[in-house]
């Protein structure tokens, strides 16, 4: 059976309560792990034979630079690119389990609260192309918007017909303003579309299942017949998404430290305190800042320990980056649950229809396969 909403910005405030299950944490956090150990390997098969992995390791260990913070040491050309392609992966991992939480959601919000993680992050997959496509066409339409006002000065490049050009170029140049100025005000649109579209188009493939024509007007639509209550609405999940995540980050931070707290006042093997292993540790996941609150660690670091504490740093370091990503994974689950409510509302406004009593439709692989 069907969740009843109120169809407004009610609505809004229970992303905060269907984000917090493990199911939609635990698809974004796998999608984190995933773009995140992609980017790090880019990262460093880039500086190997550079001479720059040993001094970045030491300054920046495994803490995402350039997604994050800007490095201070110059680094290659090749880091550079590599960085941005991670950054682009990463990015499109993010949308295909983004798209896999709000199949969740919205499969929930029809009744099904059994929906299995493994048939949201398949729907996903399999629906993922109308997501990227949707993005590279609004990138096309900007980038005709930006090129077709141009190409009357490009005239005056042509060789030999300068003359010419002179007396062709400004003409058509005034003569398409109107068309110009409309292209500028449907740029615009498409900008925030792009903008607006990294978070919804997960949301509207999720609910609607369509291809990337119908996931494009639909976009569009939404922007261009409810541009108030998608900002009003986004407000309103973004600050539930940032209340959510510093709540829960402070609890995390707290019980972590709580739990450690003993062990790094009492435990010691041969001389090397438990505290410095926490804070090589910290240092390694780009949270240095954090060991002046230990007890008892060594603050200028310890250059090197017996193998056994190396394998204990070792442990720790992929603990601390999980449990950041859970961190992280709770407000991105708020984010995407919210954004399958936003359109679920708005669609209803625009049209009148519910989203919630419209039955998925059996794609057509899985037909072919039962006949």
């Amino acid at each position: 059976m069907a969740k009843k909403l109120y169809f407004d910005f009610r609505d809004i405030f229970h992303a905060g309560r269907m984000g917090f299950k493990g199911k939609k944490i635990l698809i974004h956090f796998l999608g984190l792990m995933l773009g995140y150990v992609i980017y790090e390997l880019l990262v460093y098969i880039s500086l190997t034979g550079s001479g720059f992995a040993s001094e970045f390791w030491r300054n920046y260990g495994l803490c995402p630079t350039y997604f994050l913070i800007k490095p201070s040491m110059a680094l290659p050309a090749l880091t550079i690119i590599l960085t941005i392609i991670g950054s682009i992966i990463w990015l499109v991992i993010y949308l295909i389990f983004s798209t896999a939480v709000c199949k969740v959601a919205i499969e929930e919000l029809k009744g099904d609260d059994f929906y299995s993680m493994r048939d949201a992050i398949k729907f996903s997959f399999r629906n993922g192309k109308s997501i990227y496509l949707s993005i590279l066409g609004l990138v096309a339409i900007m980038i005709f918007c930006l090129l077709f006002p141009s190409l009357f000065g490009l005239i005056d490049l042509i060789p030999k017909v300068e003359i010419v050009a002179k007396h062709i170029g400004t003409p058509l140049t005034t003569l398409f303003t109107i068309v110009i100025y409309f292209l500028g005000l449907f740029m615009a649109l498409t900008f925030f579309a792009l903008i607006f579209g990294l978070c919804l188009l997960p949301a509207i493939v999720a609910v609607t299942g369509e291809d990337t024509f119908e996931s494009l007007y639909q976009l569009y639509s939404v922007l261009w017949n409810q541009p108030w209550r998608l900002v009003i609405y986004n407000k309103i999940l973004w600050f539930m998404a940032f209340l959510g995540v510093f709540i829960f980050a402070i609890i995390s931070f707290i019980s972590l430290y709580m739990a450690y707290l003993p062990s790094i006042l009492l435990a010691n093997q041969e001389t090397f305190y438990f505290a410095d292993v926490v804070a090589r540790a910290l240092r390694i996941v780009g949270a240095g800042y954090l060991i002046q609150i230990i007890p008892g660690a060594n603050l200028a670091g310890v250059s090197s320990m017996p193998w056994t504490l190396d394998l204990s740093t070792f442990f720790l370091f992929v603990s601390f980056i999980m449990i950041g990503m859970i961190v992280v994974a709770y407000p991105l689950a708020i984010n995407s649950c919210g954004q399958t409510l936003i359109y679920v509302i708005l669609r209803r406004k625009i049209d009148g229809e519910n989203m919630l009593e419209i039955k998925e439709e059996e794609p057509k692989e899985e037909k072919q396969n039962a006949e």
